[in-house]
């Protein structure tokens, strides 16, 4: 609370420290109209809203305060992945407030962010916003240091996210009343109520330079994310003392080629989570080892075309492909097989603007998403499908 009070004081203080400071509000809101096709049904027309607003303040050449709000509204349905799996959602929204100052050096920068963000999730149509059992608070923490030389820049960051789940708790909580008092005793030891919650260490860095006129960027990440209300699930089906801890490391590639006509992109990502979390399926008495565990990959390309007249279209496209390391397939009847899951993802989108006015433009967009899988038992998630959408509306950069 206090670091909130003292980045909520600090433009005042700042400027009666610096004295003139230059206010640089920037934004864009995106109100559209569209539907969504899963497997080929169409669901409802509804609303999609995108609003981002940066009212930043520069105080001299050393000193830049960047407070953020970014939001957005989801009024039509489509599979979202929560908890491990691909879930149908009907509507969603989102609201992010984040603060960061820049601290300038010569050629070195250092910014310290703070940053809340609240996420409501409906996967009915008669449920009500802040009833959602996936909705969820996340407050992080993160300072990053910036480097830039001849050759290229470097970054360096730190992040603390703490999310938890208002909703979300475990059945085990509330099922003595309709199992026996010793199955009871056995299952909810150590079983925990809100196993969702949990907090990451994050640190990454990054390298861009800058090859002839092209712009080349490396980066790497490791994530540690620990569930302090998750216990482990033993052989047996019950759980142990110990709880559940994530690593993930990750590394990315991006090649851009700027251009006032054509810009190009390319995007390169590597995945590899490792977790000492467990599953067992009751109904079928099988244990499965490391389920939360994957390596994933994911490239693609991205063209933007802009004419004369201020329209400008684009098109991107984005292949991703995730191998479980021990979650089984199984068949339709939900019967296990000797293989581990894998899911790939193809992904297609392009937009058209027009302008309209000064600031205002038309726009429409289309995407098309296939997810295919070894995995045909999908009473609890949705592993094949094919979804697509298309939303058109009004957007205002200002």
């Amino acid at each position: 609370m206090r670091f909130l009070l003292f980045f909520a004081l600090f433009p005042v203080l700042a400027q009666m420290s610096f004295g003139a400071v230059k206010y640089n509000p920037v934004g864009d809101l995106s109100v559209y109209g569209g539907k969504y096709y899963l497997d080929g049904d169409s669901a409802s027309a509804d609303l999609k809203i995108d609003a981002f607003f940066s009212p930043s303040f520069i105080f001299d050449e050393k000193n830049e305060f960047y407070p953020v709000y970014m939001g957005y509204y989801n009024g039509t349905q489509d599979v979202q992945e929560l908890a491990g799996g691909g879930v149908l959602t009907r509507q969603r929204q989102e609201h992010t407030l984040s603060l960061k100052y820049v601290r300038v050096n010569d050629f070195d920068k250092i910014k310290p962010r703070i940053s809340y963000s609240k996420a409501l999730v409906k996967e009915t149509k008669d449920e009500k916003w802040g009833d959602g059992l996936f909705d969820y608070d996340t407050i992080s923490l993160g300072v990053e240091f910036e480097q830039e030389r001849p050759h290229g820049t470097f970054s360096q960051s730190y992040d603390y996210f703490s999310v938890r789940y208002p909703n979300y708790s475990s059945l085990i909580s509330s099922a003595d009343t309709v199992i026996d008092t010793t199955t009871y005793s056995e299952l909810s030891k150590n079983a925990g109520d809100n196993t969702l919650n949990n907090s990451s260490h994050r640190a990454a860095f990054s390298y861009i330079w800058f090859p002839n006129t092209d712009v080349m960027k490396i980066s790497a990440s490791f994530t540690y994310r620990t569930y302090s209300d998750q216990s482990v699930v033993s052989k047996t089906g019950g759980f142990k003392s110990e709880k559940r801890k994530d690593m993930l490391a990750g590394f990315g590639f991006r090649w851009e080629k700027p251009s006032k006509k054509l810009p190009l992109s390319f995007d390169f990502a590597f995945d590899r989570q490792l977790s000492n979390q467990n599953s067992y399926d009751a109904s079928r008495t099988k244990y499965i080892d490391d389920f939360y565990g994957y390596t994933r990959l994911s490239a693609g390309p991205r063209a933007d075309f802009f004419f004369k007249n201020g329209s400008s279209f684009g098109y991107g496209l984005n292949w991703e492909k995730i191998y479980y390391s021990g979650r089984l397939a199984q068949d339709a009847a939900g019967n296990y097989r000797n293989d581990t899951i894998h899911q790939e993802f193809w992904l297609n989108s392009l937009y058209f603007r027009y302008p309209l006015g000064k600031k205002i433009f038309v726009r429409v967009n289309y995407s098309y998403q296939a997810s295919s899988s070894n995995m045909r038992y999908e009473a609890g998630y949705r592993y094949n499908y094919s979804a697509s959408s298309w939303l058109a509306g009004l957007q205002w950069e200002f």
